[in-house]
């Protein structure tokens, strides 16, 4: 925080698990945020936060946060078909955003939502935290670096591939509702207007768990990607084929509990490789491991050192960053959209 700077005001729309887990902590213990309130309209999550947080910080309407002029942003934690619309009137409230994945289901939509923070000038991230995780971050940098001198020859293969449906190991403790939904959201439907009906559920089912991966491809890969073809199973498997360049990059999610989290990126080189291999999002102490295979130097297995901390605290480190004259999110709406842009080029070649 700058000297004299008072700290920004936060507040949380959602007080479900994500929340309590993986954002409400950190802005709690962040100095130079303050967490104002969070808006929570179950009775059973509002009595718990409460207790927690003390029942002035605790709304049971999400419009009180949005109505006060003192809170400069807000973290959406809300249903998948909510996020978009509740990010929308947050927007257009004046509030900064930060708001759990997927930011949108179409490109249209992702573009109101990026139009809407631009023509404000507000800071738009979306819950990307990947892109945060420290042993991801060290990839990046070896995997630019080694681009850059060419010391492991041309790259010939870039592969990210998404094996999981399940945590695999139990979230931080937190408390889950008593009841159901009482408060009715806007919604924005889950899939392009162009999808043709049966391949709609399996879109939604992918732009929610193939999103992080879409996301992270584009992060490795800067640019522009052409996809090549993709098939998509009824078990809940989808395979694409894409061109970064003249590199093929082979892009692999599938419905999986294998007891463990597989999720990971290989870039292949001529004389070597790069390996990430991703923790589970629960996983509150792992970081991605890096694993560089660099024959000219005799490196075979050699794991690459970096930061460490767990990607949630890092990713509300770095939106209060923001917010406080830092640089700009790692994961803005912009990206987000491009990420859907890639998503739907991919689908048009299915429904194709």
């Amino acid at each position: 925080m700058s000297l004299g700077r008072p700290p920004v005001r936060i507040g949380i729309v959602g007080g479900g698990m994500i929340s309590q887990v993986a954002h409400l902590p950190f802005y709690l213990q962040n100095r130079s945020c303050e967490m104002v309130a969070v808006a929570e309209a179950r009775p059973s999550l509002s009595a718990v936060l409460s207790k927690q947080l003390g029942a002035e910080r605790v709304v049971p309407d999400y419009r009180t946060l949005l109505a006060d002029p003192s809170i400069a942003a807000v973290v959406i934690c809300a249903p998948r078909p909510a996020t978009g619309p509740l990010t929308l009137e947050a927007l257009e409230a004046g509030k900064h955003v930060l708001t759990e994945k997927p930011m949108a289901h179409s490109v249209a939509q992702a573009q109101r939502l990026v139009d809407a923070a631009a023509a404000r000038s507000l800071i738009y991230a979306v819950g990307f935290m990947k892109r945060y995780d420290a042993g991801v971050q060290a990839a990046k940098t070896l995997f630019d670096r080694v681009l850059r001198d060419g010391r492991l020859g041309r790259l010939l293969l870039v592969r990210v591939f998404d094996f999981s449906n399940a945590y695999a190991m139990a979230p931080p403790p937190h408390h889950r509702p008593a009841e159901s939904r009482s408060e009715r959201f806007a919604t924005w439907d889950l899939f392009p207007d162009w999808l043709p009906e049966p391949l709609r559920n399996d879109f939604a089912w992918f732009a929610n768990a193939g999103s992080h991966d879409v996301n992270l491809l584009r992060y490795f890969c800067a640019g522009e990607m052409t996809v090549s073809g993709a098939e998509r199973m009824a078990n809940g498997s989808l395979t694409a084929l894409l061109r970064w360049g003249e590199v093929p990059a082979a892009l692999e999610v599938s419905k999986t509990t294998a007891g463990r989290w597989l999720e990971g990126a290989e870039f292949l080189f001529e004389r070597g490789r790069i390996t990430v291999n991703i923790p589970s999002p629960m996983a509150v102490d792992a970081v991605a491991e890096v694993v560089l295979d660099d024959l000219a130097a005799g490196l075979a297995g050699q794991i690459v050192p970096g930061d460490n901390g767990w990607c949630f605290a890092r990713q509300a480190d770095g939106f209060v960053d923001a917010l406080t004259g830092g640089a700009p999110p790692l994961t803005t709406g912009a990206e987000g959209l491009a990420d859907l842009a890639l998503t739907e080029r991919i689908w048009r070649t299915l429904e194709s």
